[in-house]
């Protein structure tokens, strides 16, 4: 039996449900930091806190084990150009999102613990967070070209 269109299919139904949940926590981030309210601000890092957990990192799991199965089951070489950047991109993200959205998210909720809701929002939109947010949504718009475009 040919494997590979079920694959397939498994990766992209993962990367889909890995990318919503991507861009669901980064929607609900970016609400929270312009979020004119202590409600609004709390409301909108919950919403973010429970897709991060329910699509981001499930989504993201599968993600990675669904490729490392195309890899083997389509014969890809881990040396493949192409291959291997998404690889190495896509670990800058995982890692990424344990290690510094980590220790971040935890920052922010310890403001949010002690109450003070400005200084979530201060947290949100310091500069260093905002250019590593936009860097993290570029490298995961190459990985998604990457994927679609298979160059080379």
């Amino acid at each position: 039996m040919d494997w590979r269109p079920i694959v397939v299919l498994a990766h992209v139904l993962a990367a889909f449900w890995w990318f919503a949940g991507y861009v669901g926590t980064n929607f609900c981030t970016e609400i929270a930091r312009r979020s004119t309210t202590d409600d609004e601000c709390r409301a909108a890092l919950a919403i973010s806190d429970r897709i991060d957990v329910v699509a981001n990192r499930t989504g993201g799991t599968a993600v990675g084990l669904t490729g490392l199965l195309a890899l083997v089951v389509f014969g890809y070489s881990l040396t493949t150009p192409w291959v291997l950047t998404a690889i190495v991109l896509f670990t800058f993200v995982v890692f990424g999102g344990i290690f510094f959205w980590g220790r971040f998210g935890g920052q922010v909720a310890a403001a949010a613990k002690a109450g003070d809701w400005p200084g979530v929002r201060r947290a949100l939109s310091a500069p260093r967070i905002l250019v590593y947010s936009r860097a993290e949504n570029v490298v995961v718009v190459v990985i998604i070209g990457l994927m679609v475009l298979r160059p080379g």
